[in-house]
């Protein structure tokens, strides 16, 4: 539905479950995606999960993530913890680990800002980053976010804590 050069972000769809059960249950990706503990997701809650994203519901708006060139699904994003008051909510995005450093999450999240701005009239956009996954944060800062502060501590992962990077990007600076 929206398309970039490399990725198009669209509807889920049943031919999505098994690799995005694939994706939700690999170490690696979900390392830097979740500061939950790292449980293994069933098909049940994985196909659960695609069957509620649908034009129908409220809350977070989640997109599968498609390679233009082929077809593949390699992740998912979305607009989530969405405050209409002040016109403001958190992104997200998760790719497969051989989709990451080729682009497609650098145009999925400037895809996903035009969204968020164009068409859901929000302000501002925040993402809240683990410090070791420096690749998302360069990601983000080609999209234009800036640094606002550090959540110390914030993630406990792999036997210690780590630090969690807030990062924002308001509309009117697009």
């Amino acid at each position: 539905m929206y398309q970039g050069k490399l990725v198009r972000l669209r509807a889920f769809d049943n031919s999505d479950l098994m690799y995005a059960l694939s994706m939700n249950n690999d170490y690696n990706v979900m390392r830097t995606a979740s500061s939950a503990i790292l449980y293994p997701t069933t098909v049940e809650d994985q196909a659960r999960f695609i069957a509620n994203q649908t034009s129908y519901s409220s809350g977070d708006y989640q997109f599968a993530i498609e390679r233009l060139d082929n077809g593949c699904f390699i992740g998912q994003c979305g607009v989530m913890q969405i405050n209409w008051k002040n016109r403001r909510a958190e992104l997200g995005i998760m790719l497969t680990k051989e989709a990451a450093g080729k682009g497609f999450g650098t145009e999925a999240v400037s895809l996903l800002c035009k969204f968020a701005f164009d068409e859901m009239n929000l302000h501002k956009l925040k993402a809240c980053v683990f410090s070791f996954n420096t690749p998302a944060i360069r990601c983000y800062e080609k999209c234009g976010f800036v640094h606002e502060g550090v959540l110390k501590d914030e993630v406990y992962r792999e036997g210690q804590y780590h630090d969690a990077c807030v990062m924002a990007k308001i509309k009117t600076e697009a």
